[in-house]
Formats: C-alpha cells, structure tokens, sequence
C-alpha cells in the first residue's frame, strides 16, 4: 500500500517510517507536515493510506479529512484520546493514542489491508453471497448461516460479539475468529433478535450481554471500543434503564 503520513511533528514521521520499514508491502510515498501541504500532494498523487494527526496549526487533521470527498484509508494517529468518537464518525480504519507501540501499529495496519482486500473484491464484481435467514420464531434462534468465502459458516449467537459494516460488507465478530461477508448491516439487523443484539451505530451492532462498559458515546466489548451513535443512543439507554 502506497501511504503518507500528515503531521506537523517530525519525530511522529520518523517513528511511523521506522515502522513501516518493516513491513515490505507498505511505501511512504510522502512526509507531509501540514494539512495544506497534504492537500496539494493528493491533488496530483493517488494514494492507499494516510496516516492522520489531528491536532496540527491552521487546519486540523478531521477538518482535513471532512474536505476530501473520496479519502483513502485513514488511520488516525494523535495524542488526543477525546476525538476517538469522531474520527470513527468520518470512517477511520483505526485510531492510534500516541505514543503507540509496533505491535498496535500492526493491527491497525492488518485492519487497513482488511478493508483494501474487501475494496479490490468489490470492484471485481464479484457475486453477492446471501445471508440465509432461518424462517423460525425469534425466541428460538440459536445460529445463523451465513454463505461467503466459497463456504457457509454456522455461526452460534452466543458467540457473537458484534458486527462492523465496511460499505458493502460486514465482519462478524466472534469469540475466537472473524468472519466476513459480502452483505448489509441492515440485513444482519433484521435477521438478529432484537433481545439480544442491538444496532448502536451506523456500522456497527453489538450483542447485549457482551458489553463490559459504557462511558459517555462509547461502549466497550473485549479490548474494542464501539462509538455510539446520537440516532441509536435512546434505544441503548432504554435497555439499560
């Protein structure tokens, strides 16, 4: 993946690229130490991944991302914790919390090959698998079937965590695994009981019981923190009340 980095503080490029040197299939195409500066290299540059600052002088780093009317990839990489929900608001990969190590660098990265791979599928055209929805009551559902990947997995409910729409996919996420599809959220959101999974984000439905906490529009399951969204945020407090 073709990548630059947008930041206004040399040593932040410096560890990324030390990173990024270890990883064969990554190329910093570009340093960019301002918003601006990146503005003019993605008018005449295409690229696969930016790595983002947010606090940066003139022009933020979400600002930014706000004027690109199709942006690449988007890893957001900053020491300010208080614009996760945001950043996920405008579809970021993955949010880095400075001063972030190579092993979390990593995964962010696996997420952004993720997501590129679901990208070049679907721009191939290849056939849409169908979710296949089981015709019983809802107080007796205790897996689904979902057909992809040339196979068909029965999922247990149980071991649902929760699910992440990426466009025209969704990636369920499991106790011990993850599954993608090529399918809708919404699909997922009507097939799923409604007593047992709730949507609390445009890209996102969570099992109930697998919520750990809840902290202002955020809510935790594992090590994964989910945004809650303003639309989705009463029916979340209904529960809980």
């Amino acid at each position: 993946m073709n990548c630059i980095t947008i930041d206004d503080e040399p040593l932040a490029h410096k560890i990324i690229k030390n990173y990024c040197d270890n990883l064969s299939f990554l190329t910093i195409e570009s340093e960019c130490h301002s918003a601006f500066e990146a503005i003019n290299y993605l008018h005449e540059h295409e690229v696969d991944l930016i790595f983002l600052d947010i606090n940066m002088p003139k022009l933020k780093g979400l600002d930014f991302l706000r004027t690109l009317k199709n942006p690449p990839l988007v890893i957001i990489t900053t020491a300010y914790q208080e614009y996760a929900m945001e950043g996920y608001e405008l579809n970021v990969i993955d949010y880095l919390l400075k001063p972030f190590s190579f092993e979390r660098f990593l995964k962010a990265i696996q997420k952004a090959q993720d997501h590129k791979k679901l990208l070049d599928l679907s721009a191939t055209g290849n056939s849409k698998p169908q979710t296949i929805q089981a015709t019983i009551p809802e107080t007796t559902i205790e897996r689904i079937f979902i057909k992809g990947d040339k196979k068909i997995h029965q999922i247990q409910l149980d071991d649902i965590l929760y699910l992440e729409s990426l466009g025209s996919y969704v990636k369920i996420h499991l106790e011990s695994e993850t599954i993608t599809t090529l399918d809708r959220l919404t699909n997922f959101e009507k097939t799923l009981p409604s007593n047992q999974f709730l949507r609390v984000h445009k890209s996102f439905i969570i099992a109930l019981k697998k919520i750990q906490t809840i902290e202002g529009n955020r809510l935790k399951i594992g090590e994964t923190t989910i945004p809650i969204g303003n639309v989705y945020k009463q029916n979340l407090i209904k529960i809980i009340k």
